[in-house]
């Protein structure tokens, strides 16, 4: 059947293209021929319009999750190292970032000691990484999905092709262009969605981590002068 399909094919191909004074029309209507993808394509763009506004709302996020200012942290240090604990709090408390949100949990256990300090950190840092990280399986979902609902969209322009031809027993071109419109738009989209969101999830993954690579590094030092403040 495949060879009589494809067999066929070129015969209408090689038709056309013998007749005279037939000429093809060659212009493009990407409106009409996206449509052609049938419902299939409902389900894809949804994903795609969740994973535009996952990528665009987390990269906000994570741009007010690191502050330019280097130098709030030198300043929050050299508080503690002046015993001014509670200066040290109202100041971090007004830097809005992650590292500020994880150290000014911290100081308000400065007086209980370094270790009360530590845990607390510990704890606000698990906090601030879900919240960072909020929205992001459904842009993994949706980089895994999508694929294959436009493979689904393959497989029903696959059986829409045979059961036409199993109905009118007709193989040319204009009995199973339908199906093969559907097979091909299906894949392509779906595939499409899919590589966007793998790419905004892979992008916005390497910058939570770099967040929170910082986050630990700012912790780690405030923690440091808080241990050589206690010994001093």
């Amino acid at each position: 059947m495949s060879f009589q399909l494809a067999f066929t094919l070129l015969q209408d191909v090689s038709f056309v293209n013998e007749v005279p004074g037939v000429t093809q029309d060659v212009s493009i209507n990407y409106f009409t021929m996206l449509m052609k993808g049938g419902w299939i394509l409902a389900p894809i763009f949804l994903l795609l319009f969740i994973s535009v506004y996952i990528i665009i709302e987390r990269w906000l996020v994570l741009r007010h999750a690191t502050n330019d200012d280097k130098m709030w942290l030198p300043r929050v240090k050299e508080l503690i190292n002046e015993k001014r604990d509670e200066k040290a709090l109202v100041f971090c408390s007004q830097i809005n970032n992650s590292s500020s949100r994880v150290i000014s949990t911290g100081l308000e256990e400065i007086k209980n000691g370094a270790r009360e300090v530590e845990e607390a950190m510990q704890v606000e840092s698990r906090q601030e990484v879900g919240r960072l990280e909020k929205g992001m399986n459904y842009l993994g979902i949706s980089a895994t999905i999508a694929p294959m609902l436009g493979f689904l969209g393959t497989i029903f322009g696959v059986i829409t092709i045979f059961y036409n031809i199993s109905v009118t027993n007709d193989l040319s071109i204009g009995t199973i262009s339908d199906g093969l419109y559907q097979k091909m738009i299906c894949s392509g989209v779906g595939l499409f969605v899919g590589i966007i969101a793998y790419a905004g999830y892979y992008i916005l993954n390497t910058k939570i981590d770099r967040v929170v690579a910082q986050v630990e590094k700012d912790s780690n030092e405030i923690l440091k002068t808080i241990r050589l403040q206690n010994k001093a």
